[in-house]
Order: structure tokens, then sequence, then C-alpha cells
């Protein structure tokens, strides 16, 4: 359940930063509108720095599936999915740094800084996971 929610998210994310990227912006009336974003940040082109992220990525999953394992934490389906689609996320956005050096963000909703569905899964995947 987590391995297909995880990449099932990582395909859905990279796949809509694409159709950005190719397609410019656009809009859903004054709601929401697609903007491409490159969110960059001075660590996301040292080597150490990318490095670092991807042992915490691994720290992560190691953990997930430590408290899983010996029945502490996380034992529900909605747990599980929501621990997926968090990972898958973080897995999708560290894909855009170590590929493009930085983050492509595309939902604006004008009133909030500019987003992508990663970000989404990461904080309601949390919930799910810590609710469930």
């Amino acid at each position: 359940m987590a391995v297909a929610c995880a990449l099932g998210i990582l395909l859905m994310d990279q796949w809509s930063k694409k159709a950005v990227e190719s397609s410019g912006n656009f809009g859903w009336g004054n709601v929401v509108r697609f903007k491409f974003v490159s969110h960059r940040h001075k660590s996301y082109e040292t080597a150490g720095a990318r490095t670092s992220l991807v042992i915490v990525w691994i720290l992560a999953l190691a953990s997930v599936v430590i408290l899983n394992r010996f029945g502490a934490w996380f034992q529900s389906a909605m747990s599980l999915a929501g621990l997926g689609l968090a990972l898958g996320g973080a897995a999708s956005n560290l894909l855009d740094i170590l590929r493009r050096r930085y983050v492509i963000d595309y939902i604006d909703l004008g009133w909030w800084s500019v987003f992508n569905l990663a970000d989404v899964a990461i904080l309601g995947g949390l919930a799910a996971a810590f609710l469930g």
C-alpha cells in the first residue's frame, strides 16, 4: 500500500511538473493558476548538501520501516498510505534537486506561496499517517 502510494505520487508529480514546464502558465479563473516557478536554493548547488538530503530521506524511510515492523506506530492502512504519500512527495522534490538543482513549483493560489503536488502529498500524507 505505502509503496504504491509513493510511486503513484512520484509519477503524478513528475508528470505534472513536466506538463507545466512545457505548456507554460495557465489558470482556472481567479481561483487557481498554474505558473512555472523554479525554487532555487544555494545548497541545492553543492554536492555535499544534495548527498545529505539523500541520506536524510533514506533515514526517514528506515525510521518508518522500523516503527512499522516493531508495531510501535503506523499500523493502519491510512497511516501506511499517508507515509507512502509523504515519502513519495519528498522523493519527487529530491529528484528535482538531484536532476535540475531546483524544485519546480506551479500551483499558485494568489494568497499563498507557489507549491507543487509533492508538497501537498508531504503535508497531507503526514497528517494521515499520524491521524490513522
